[in-house]
């Protein structure tokens, strides 16, 4: 077979390392299972294990039996767009929207791949640790050259240094409460990384999937209620409704142009999205009632793990662990177990292949970035308290001698 010249963007693009742990942990689970008698802990995955609420899915079968399955209405239909601009009044504080401001997509994921298209081949910035398939897929995909800026090890923002990665870069990738950390960015953290942003005339591009899971009070502040042009924000109902594989989001920004050109990319990926979906999707959005009992109750659920998940990792002696102020996810600091005299890949993965012969799926820090490979990540997205109990028994058997 010839060997043909395909495109390099596409050949570098890569599956997300979580996929692939994934098939490995459903390898071993059976001879886990033989040999011990017990399930693996899955705490490797985003996925939710809450059913998507049922006035959403009732909303569908309506759509469907009152014949929307036509083509949809490119960058998407009327009612799914006044839903939005009424969810960001009433949630996001973020107002002087209309329907020329909105595009909508599959998913969170097509609005940040088409947002971070609209900078193909430029310098892009942005947090590490940083969600995986920013850095495997849309970067490659888009040809960008990324500048990773680490936080600190308490998840903090060195200002100075972000100012001077900025510098002639496009545009910079806020993901607020933030996968893998938890970390919620604060209202003036937000700000100031917009108006560094406006100093150096990049765009931001805001990820806020994870908007509506935020614990002990907090408020979720989102960069799309700032008065600013140069502002793209892209939102999901994956996680706020559970509904992860409906693949139903939007984008939104002050820019106009934006939008036009997005709807073009919307477009010529899948002539737009599923009709009765979007009708669906209103639904969601605009029964403020329903969807606020749907989101209290996950919350509620998200909590108790998180502060369970919480106090049995502090127990672990040299673990350095934060708490979590948004998303559902834990990424702890286990250089205090790692041994001094290995580097490179068995460095990165002598956790997570300690954490698999004990049964435990986790995600290794590498997969998030450049600077924080002593790192592992835990959701507990899919883990009733039961299965975090277990999980953290498994752990403090290897760690705590």
């Amino acid at each position: 077979m010839n060997n043909y010249n395909f495109s390099e963007n596409l050949l570098n693009v890569r599956m997300s390392p979580i996929v692939s742990i994934s098939e490995e942990v459903r390898k071993r689970a059976p001879e886990f299972k033989s040999a011990t008698g017990k399930d693996f802990v899955l705490f490797q995955r985003g996925e939710i294990d809450f059913q998507t609420p049922q006035y959403i899915v009732d909303a569908a079968k309506k759509a469907l039996d009152s014949g929307y399955t036509k083509y949809p209405k490119s960058g998407g239909e009327d009612i799914f767009k006044d839903a939005i601009i009424n969810k960001l009044n009433y949630f996001n504080n973020a107002t002087g929207f209309d329907k020329d401001n909105i595009v909508c997509t599959y998913g969170g994921q097509e609005s940040l791949e088409l947002s971070f298209k609209l900078f193909e081949g430029k310098k892009g910035v942005g947090f590490a640790p940083c969600w995986s398939c920013v850095l495997e897929n849309f970067v490659p995909y888009c040809g960008t050259d990324f500048h990773q800026v680490p936080l600190g090890s308490d998840f903090s923002i060195d200002f100075d240094r972000l100012d001077k990665a900025l510098e002639s870069a496009a545009f910079f990738y806020l993901n607020t409460p933030q996968n893998p950390t938890g970390k919620l960015f604060t209202k003036e953290e937000v700000t100031a990384i917009a108006e560094l942003c406006l100093k150096h005339g990049a765009f931001l591009i805001s990820d806020e999937a994870y908007e509506a899971v935020v614990f002990d009070g907090e408020k979720h502040f989102s960069p799309t209620s700032l008065d600013y042009e140069n502002i793209i924000s892209t939102f999901t109902l994956s996680k706020t409704y559970a509904m992860t594989g409906w693949r139903l989001g939007y984008l939104v920004t002050r820019n106009k142009q934006i939008p036009k050109l997005l709807k073009l990319g919307n477009y010529t990926q899948t002539a737009g999205v599923t009709t009765f979906l979007q009708y669906a999707a209103a639904e969601a959005l605009n029964n403020k009632e329903e969807s606020q009992k749907a989101v209290n109750k996950m919350v509620t659920e998200f909590t108790k793990r998180r502060n369970l998940f919480y106090e049995g990792l502090t127990q672990i002696e040299g673990l350095g662990v934060t708490k979590p102020k948004g998303g559902f996810y834990f990424f702890p600091n286990f250089s205090e177990f790692i041994p001094a005299d290995i580097s490179g890949e068995e460095r990165k993965l002598y956790i997570y292949n300690l954490l698999l012969k004990e049964g435990v799926a986790s995600v290794y820090g590498s997969c998030f970035g450049n600077y924080f490979d002593d790192y592992i990540r835990f959701s507990f997205s899919t883990t009733p308290v039961p299965i975090i109990e277990e999980g953290l028994e498994r752990m403090k058997k290897i760690f705590i001698k």
